[in-house]
């Protein structure tokens, strides 16, 4: 009977043993259904994530394409457009000028009607834009006034000729100022003047020229200033000025006029005959400067 409860008891430690070792695996292998049931959802995140960076990029990349798309219609935008007559005229102007021909060019410019009405415009390389950059061209600030060299930034930037056709009770002329130039200011050697290309009389100066040189668009220092009646009699004067002004030495002589105003004179260096005369007042102006003074726009821009 001892022998038949010992059996029985090793039997059922047996199969206590089975069912622990049928119960572990169960839970084995509920647990790696759980593990590949998370890697199937991280995998499934991380590829929609990868979709959503890959749709963000594409997103990006379409959205650049438009602005440049945008950037170029903008910039073809600001193109003025110019018909074969209107850039035969700026080819025949910009050559005039570049040779030194300002009563040609004043000339062509009073006779062609500006058709354009955006200002400042720059034409450079058969293109016209209404605005300003970096190059070298012709540059119109309005119709009767253009400037033609070098630029940088909008401003004008090393040598530079400006020129301005005016209509006159007297006659027509031009005015011009040519010479070095620095963020759009007149600095270093240069000349200004006026010349009345039509209509003057022999009583009238026809031609003037101060050359010199220039500090922000003030002359300063010794200055040579030209005279020349339409007869074409000329007269030179050398004097010194100090930020535009006058500043007067001993070969200044100081007079009266027949009123008894107070004037002062100065005899021409080439002729004795010829006196440059200002009143007391005029002595003490800004009169020795640039003529053509350049505008920047840039709150219009």
């Amino acid at each position: 009977m001892d022998k038949r409860f010992t059996e029985n008891k090793n039997q059922m430690r047996i199969l206590a043993s089975i069912g622990l070792t049928a119960i572990l695996l169960l839970l084995l292998s509920a647990a790696g259904t759980m593990r590949n049931g998370k890697a199937a959802r991280m995998s499934g995140e991380q590829a929609m994530e990868g979709a959503g960076s890959l749709a963000s990029a594409s997103d990006g990349q379409l959205a650049a394409k438009a602005a440049v798309t945008e950037t170029s219609a903008e910039e073809t935008s600001r193109e003025i457009s110019l018909t074969p007559e209107d850039k035969a005229f700026l080819d025949q102007l910009t050559a005039l000028v570049s040779r030194g021909d300002l009563e040609g060019a004043a000339r062509l410019l009073d006779g062609y009607e500006i058709p354009w009405e955006e200002f400042p415009c720059m034409y450079d390389q058969g293109v016209m834009k209404a605005e300003v950059g970096s190059g070298h061209g012709l540059v119109f600030t309005k119709a009767s006034t253009f400037f033609y060299g070098d630029f940088e930034e909008g401003l004008p930037q090393g040598s530079c000729t400006a020129l301005q056709v005016l209509e006159l009770e007297e006659g027509r002329r031009y005015d011009y100022s040519m010479g070095t130039w620095d963020e759009g200011k007149m600095n270093g050697d240069g000349a200004c003047g006026y010349n009345y290309y039509d209509g003057v009389t022999e009583e009238v100066t026809k031609v003037t020229e101060k050359k010199g040189v220039f500090q922000a668009d003030r002359m300063e220092g010794e200055i040579t200033y030209t005279s020349t009646n339409a007869a074409g009699s000329a007269a030179t004067w050398q004097f010194s000025v100090s930020g535009g002004v006058i500043v007067p030495d001993e070969r200044w002589i100081k007079d009266t006029d027949s009123s008894g105003a107070v004037i002062y004179k100065l005899m021409a260096a080439d002729d004795g005959s010829h006196a440059y005369t200002l009143s007391e007042s005029a002595m003490g102006e800004n009169r020795w400067k640039n003529l053509i003074v350049y505008e920047t726009f840039r709150e219009e821009q």
